[in-house]
């Protein structure tokens, strides 16, 4: 058997070369695809962690929101989520109060500022599989609430309406133009606090909020008064300032017409008042330094008013649920002086009270949220100043008419973002009834003036004379011992922010 030579061809050898670069392409084409399968499933992984995120993002600032509803498992916050791209079918979410920072989880019940959200979703990513994607969110409210305290003389300028003759005497005195004294009652406009102390030379532009340092600032109504217009900014009305009188010589603390708890790290950044109210409260704490140390009116009688003190404005932050008082403020109190029938000298002081703000209320819709707060009026006094009797002098009668208290008020209704909420109550039936504790600075007379209080006759003349002085009250825009709290502002989804 003879052997013969194999011999290549050309086109066999081309024919090779083909087979062996298509086998090279085949799996690089298929590695390509491999890859780019593998990227498109990793690429479809990060998108849905980056919505994962986003969705538990919101879910955990509306549940901090609506901290106060923890009872019924945040669904507010999970109906949010839903709308927004939660997928019942797909993902679990879970919603706890937690404490700050930490993955430690409290009981509905114990829940104070922190909810932690943790959301899963389960992404189907090519040949990767199904892959679980996890997002951790955690939201922390500090809602700030403001607002005021005072006499129903207060709640009678909150929408523009006319001056009591109490307010015009005040303004004459103050020397302000009576339109642009109304207008600037009325205002709305809010005052930043810090920006506020940037304006007085507190704080120095771009500094922290210090409210204890704030309150222990030393103005006059006009200084502050130009720089809270300042600050107010277009939304203020065009008023000029008096500087001169009791509104530019007048001194006083902030703290006097201002009150915070500064005992705590609470933290008032963002803090901010009514103009009108600023304006209400600095008006009456320069009435202090008109001559005589009131306010002169004539009404029939000689009548003269003064204010004992100016009314405060409160700011606090919201703390942990242990039912401490987080502001405190008092109402203004005025003394009242006429002379009756030309002979009697009635002295009575009203108003004055305080409100104490015990928590803020989170809750969605944002329109059930409240403050959390007791009132306490004090007692009105009253002194009756007799005739001159012989050996005697002059006998005072000394009187007074109960305090009144409402506990765990709740003050509701804040649509977003705020809006002007009040309540009130009367301590007593006026001043009519004057035979409370009556008593006299001469002992002898205090028997026979017991004695004489059970006379229908003496009951029925101080009767009247209690009814003249609530005739005046009512001309003067005031009633006996009314305390009206006044809410500007309360955000809680404005002051949810995300903490982790």
């Amino acid at each position: 058997m003879s052997l013969k030579s194999f011999e290549y061809s050309p086109a066999m050898v081309s024919q090779s070369r083909q087979t062996g670069a298509i086998t090279v392409l085949t799996i690089f084409i298929m590695l390509m695809t491999l890859g780019a399968l593998g990227v498109l499933g990793l690429g479809q992984v990060v998108w849905e962690k980056e919505e994962v995120q986003r969705v538990a993002d919101l879910a955990a600032k509306a549940a901090a929101s609506d901290i106060d509803n923890a009872g019924n498992g945040f669904q507010a916050a999970r109906d949010l989520a839903v709308r927004n791209g939660l997928d019942n079918n797909t993902d679990s979410i879970t919603i706890n109060c937690n404490i700050r920072g930490t993955n430690t989880l409290l009981d509905p019940s114990a829940c104070q500022q922190s909810v932690l959200v943790r959301l899963e979703r389960n992404v189907p990513a090519a040949f990767l599989g199904t892959q679980p994607v996890v997002a951790i969110a955690e939201a922390t409210v500090t809602p700030i609430v403001s607002g005021i305290v005072g006499t129903n003389l207060l709640s009678l300028n909150l929408n523009g309406s006319g001056l009591s003759p109490l307010l015009s005497a005040l303004g004459t005195e103050l020397r302000f133009n009576l339109l642009g004294f109304q207008g600037l009652l009325a205002s709305n406009a809010r005052v930043d606090l810090l920006q506020l102390g940037v304006e007085l030379g507190v704080f120095n532009s771009g500094g922290q909020m210090n409210m204890a340092q704030l309150l222990n600032t030393n103005v006059t109504a006009a200084d502050l008064m130009q720089a809270a217009l300042t600050v107010a900014g277009p939304g203020a009305p065009v008023v000029n300032i008096p500087d001169n009188g009791p509104m530019g010589t007048t001194e006083f603390l902030l703290s006097e017409i201002l009150a915070a708890d500064t005992s705590g790290d609470s933290d008032f950044a963002g803090a901010s008042l009514r103009l009108g109210n600023l304006a209400f409260a600095s008006s009456l704490a320069a009435a202090e330094g008109i001559q005589g140390n009131g306010i002169e009116l004539r009404l029939g009688n000689t009548l003269r008013v003064k204010v004992l003190g100016p009314p405060q404005m409160f700011v606090a932050t919201k703390l942990s649920n242990n039912g401490q008082t987080i502001a405190s403020a008092r109402t203004e109190q005025i003394q009242v002086t006429t002379r009756l029938n030309g002979l009697l000298d009635l002295s009575v002081t009203t108003g004055g009270g305080e409100v104490d703000v015990r928590d803020i209320e989170c809750r969605l819709p944002q329109s059930t949220s409240g403050v959390l707060a007791d009132l306490q009026s004090t007692p009105l006094s009253a002194a009756l100043g007799m005739p001159q009797l012989p050996l005697l002098g002059r006998p005072t009668v000394n009187a007074s008419v109960g305090s009144a208290s409402a506990n765990g008020v709740v003050l509701q209704g804040y649509p977003d973002p705020t809006i002007t909420s009040s309540y009130s109550f009367e301590a007593s039936q006026g001043v009519g009834n004057l035979l409370t504790n009556l008593q006299t600075n001469v002992n002898a007379l205090n028997g026979i003036l017991n004695v004489l209080a059970a006379n229908p006759v003496l009951k029925a003349t101080l009767n009247t004379l209690g009814g003249a002085l609530d005739e005046i009250f009512t001309a003067l825009g005031l009633q006996a011992n009314e305390v009206t709290v006044q809410i500007d502002s309360m955000d809680c989804y404005g002051t949810a922010v995300l903490t982790r």
